[in-house]
């Protein structure tokens, strides 16, 4: 067993399948504390009986309010005391029709993908400062380009993009590490 992130404490949005799982399996794996975060709690309780230790926090939440969101940072500084990765990766898309596609769909999608990754980085943000901490930010190779009926998508994962990059050199200097990996399907 690896041991790179040995008694780190990490949050993982979006736990509960995918890549969120696969991050934080990964994280345990190399010795971190998880909080595992997703809205759906019997997902994230199938990846916390995998892990099954006390290095392990089930807490719901929806990252599109941000009283769960604050919530969430709290009970975690209260049980381990202190947070050193964030990782942002609750995330929606869909195929759309850009003319015919309501535009709550639109607010829909920036409200998970885009004021999900925002609220909670402003939540942790303090206390990832105090750690010298980093942030990982789940953006999408669409985030970089244009894909043919992902345009709302695209949109959502350009602005987390251009949102990593701005809070790397806002808080770069103050010892927080941020950054986006842009995975493609």
């Amino acid at each position: 067993m690896l041991s790179r992130f040995k008694d780190k404490v990490v949050i993982v949005t979006g736990a509960g399948s995918g890549i969120g799982a696969a991050a934080a399996r990964r994280f345990h794996g190399e010795g971190a504390i998880v909080v595992l975060n997703g809205r759906r709690e019997s997902k994230l309780a199938e990846v916390g009986a995998e892990l099954g230790t006390d290095r392990c926090m089930i807490r719901p939440a929806d990252v599109t309010i941000a009283a769960d969101v604050e919530s969430l940072v709290v009970d975690a500084v209260r049980r381990f005391g202190r947070i050193d990765i964030l990782v942002n990766n609750a995330g929606t898309g869909a195929l759309i029709d850009f003319l015919g596609s309501p535009i709550q769909q639109w607010r829909d999608l920036f409200a998970v993908n885009v004021d999900g990754v925002l609220y909670m980085t402003r939540a942790a943000l303090p206390h990832l400062i105090e750690s010298g901490g980093s942030i990982v930010n789940v953006s999408s190779l669409s985030g970089l380009g244009g894909d043919r009926g992902l345009s709302f998508y695209n949109a959502t994962k350009g602005a987390v993009s251009n949102l990593t990059r701005s809070l790397a050199l806002e808080f770069g200097p103050r010892g927080v590490r941020i950054n986006a990996v842009c995975p493609s399907h």
